[in-house]
């Protein structure tokens, strides 16, 4: 199955273990993008352009392809795969990524500037699916320019083009899949590639010198990275290109069988000499440095500040004095110190802020230099997050994409949690997809993330579970609300979790019945995980997964199971069982009320005295719960009585 693959190890902060790697099925998902796109828009302002080629499927003779199946010996041997000129995007089974149907028929092309009169694009989806997907060969094709093009004129070359792309890699985040730009002066000597692992992109020309002639165009995309639609990129070829009279531009595709790479409207133009931008690294736990995991919602009191961060990249030819990040956060304003950022440089810029109080976060990153930027389009980048004081979510409350694809699947869709300050949890919620089967029974529990067994183990680490559920259907979300239904599942027992601990929470779906939850915003590998049949030959295992399940730590001391339809009886009002019964510290009554009303809750023992009264006063219609403290209670036969506007229900309560 293409949508599976297996890696060796899983790094935790505070944390190791041995996991694999995951990726959800391709057809439940609508498009995802990294945090940033290293081609970000770009405005190409007052440059000198000396080549443009907008792919138009009637001058496909501008071009001539190639592939390495001729090479014997060679890993891509007979591997007969090749770019081509069309007005489609990739038919592949697997096309759903790019608004396909899975079923061979091409998606749309991707939305390049000129894409309706053609392109070009290498769809390894479709090839892998004519193989059987036999993912022990590689694949090297390619497509290059026919004609020479003169960069006579210009000391610094600059080449962009438009592009959308999601990457596969085997599956194993090897590295294996690239997209590579690839710069000949004289059309028969190019970067070497025949031992993959080792490729430096230099040509020696004959006179011993080394010339940089290769580019990765996706560097850091792992598989189910892809890019937006499109991508606009661009690269500095100096190295190869400037002042050359004569230079050739090849696109290679090499790697494992994976999904299609797209190519539109390409430019060959000077290089400015000011324009920095924000790269592929925006995070506002600066999660590459701190280990922290950028959770869409913190609960209220974990953290009081982060630190943020975002890649710079220096596209001009001159040092940019005075680079420096600057970060608004809802108005509140600081910035980094300013640094020097050398030709080609990369660094990472980082800004601290406080985000104690409860609400929503926005944080804005600019970056610039003292030098009037000739490109400020990709100077900027958003996020934002909440603060809570009931949730603790990884996700961002953006419904992206169903899992599994396969809903009658026995599944557990787990997000970690690091505890940084004393907590009580006492519930998990989950957001369920519309449409999955009413009465079907569901369970969530809560593990310890520190446990030796986590993640070893289908339950390694288990702290508590919650009672079974029958699922109510009804509490479900399409994709398309702004308030997610949280369908909410209690803990046995509440519990208390200490600072500096890591927490797991867990949503299980026996399977048979079809269950599906909804995923969100991308996470790194090794930071959110599922156990299930989704390895090779369907083997059970926990496997980590770059879309985050949208499961949550609930820390509302009144949260209530959420109840079956069919479990509410006909009334004004409904009282149920209480839990645990029979209880020893505690226990929660949960009712439901059609309007709005007066409540009161009595106990008595066997004799009828009132021991225990609780008056919540006038309540609005929907579902209530009360935590009933009994430790101080006498062991023996209780009953429970609610009073709703003058009318009772009385229930059996056991104290042991």
């Amino acid at each position: 199955m293409k949508h599976i693959y297996i890696a060796a190890f899983a790094a935790l902060f505070t944390l190791s273990t041995t996991a694999q790697g995951l990726l959800p099925d391709a057809d439940s998902k609508s498009s995802q993008a990294r945090r940033v796109e290293s081609a970000d828009a770009v405005q190409v302002l007052d440059r000198e352009v000396i080549w443009t080629h907008d792919c138009n499927i009637d001058d496909c003779g501008d071009w001539a392809f190639g592939n390495g199946a001729g090479e014997a010996g060679s890993p891509w041997e007979d591997i007969d795969l090749n770019f081509e000129c069309s007005t489609d995007g990739p038919a592949g089974p697997y096309n759903q990524w790019a608004g396909g149907t899975g079923d061979f028929s091409a998606a749309s092309a991707m939305n390049s500037t000129t894409a309706a009169n053609g392109l070009l694009i290498v769809d390894s989806d479709l090839f892998g699916a004519d193989a059987n997907y036999d993912a022990s060969w590689i694949e090297n094709s390619w497509v290059q320019t026919a004609n020479a093009i003169d960069c006579s004129t210009l000391d610094f070359v600059s080449i962009s083009l438009e592009t959308r792309y999601r990457c596969w890699d085997n599956g194993g985040s090897d590295d294996s899949e690239k997209c590579l730009i690839e710069i000949s002066r004289d059309g028969v000597n190019w970067p070497d590639i025949s031992t993959f692992a080792e490729v430096d992109g230099t040509v020696d020309y004959g006179d011993g010198v080394l010339v940089p002639s290769r580019w990765e165009v996706f560097p850091g995309f792992e598989t189910g990275s892809e890019s937006d639609n499109p991508s606009l990129v661009e690269f500095d070829i100096t190295s190869a290109a400037g002042g050359e009279s004569m230079i050739y531009v090849r696109f290679r595709w090499a790697g494992t069988w994976g999904y299609s790479w797209e190519i539109d409207d390409i430019s060959i133009y000077e290089t400015p000499a000011n324009d920095i931008r924000i790269d592929n690294y925006l995070s506002y736990t600066d999660y590459f440095t701190t280990g922290i995991w950028e959770a869409g919602v913190f609960a209220e009191g974990q953290l009081s500040s982060l630190e943020a961060a975002a890649k710079v990249y220096n596209v001009g030819y001159l040092e940019q004095a005075g680079t420096l990040l600057t970060l608004d956060v809802d108005g509140t304003v600081a910035s980094s110190d300013p640094m020097l950022l050398a030709y080609q440089g990369v660094d990472t810029l980082r800004v601290p802020f406080d985000m104690a109080a409860v609400g929503t976060y926005n944080l804005t990153y600019t970056v610039s230099s003292d030098n009037e930027d000739e490109n400020p389009a990709n100077n900027e980048a958003t996020q934002s997050f909440e603060v809570s004081s009931l949730h603790y979510g990884r996700d961002n409350g953006t419904m992206t994409g169903v899992f599994p694809s396969d809903g009658a699947d026995d599944y557990i869709a787990l997000n970690p949690y690091d505890i940084f300050e004393d907590v009580t949890v006492y519930a998990i919620d989950v957001a369920i997809v519309a449409g999955s089967d009413n009465g079907t029974p569901v369970v969530a529990h809560l593990f310890d993330g520190m446990d030796d067994n986590y993640l070893t183990e289908q339950y390694g680490g288990l702290i508590s579970s919650t009672s079974e559920l029958d699922l109510a259907a009804n509490y479900s979300n399409d994709g398309t609300e702004d308030d997610i239904v949280w369908y909410t599942l209690v803990l046995e027992e509440p519990y208390e979790a200490a600072g500096g601990s890591v927490l797991a929470a867990g949503f299980e779906h026996y399977g048979g019945s079809s269950v599906q939850i909804w995923e969100s915003q991308y996470t790194y590998d090794n930071t959110s995980y599922v156990y299930g049949p989704f390895g090779s030959g369907s083997a059970y295992n926990w496997y980590y997964t770059n879309e985050v399940p949208m499961v949550r730590l609930n820390l509302d001391p009144n949260a209530t199971n959420t109840v079956a339809v069919e479990e509410i009886a006909e009334g004004p009002f409904q009282l149920y069982p209480a839990f645990p019964n029979p209880a020893a510290e505690t226990t929660r009554i949960q009712y439901r009320l059609d309007q709005v009303a007066d409540v009161a809750l009595e106990v008595r023992d066997v004799t009828g005295k009132v021991v225990s009264q609780v008056v919540r006063g006038t309540q609005p219609a929907g579902y209530h719960s009360i935590t009933l403290d009994v430790a101080n209670m006498a062991a023996g036969v209780y009953t429970y009585s609610l009073n709703v506007n003058n009318a009772r229900s009385t229930q059996r309560l056991i104290i042991k």
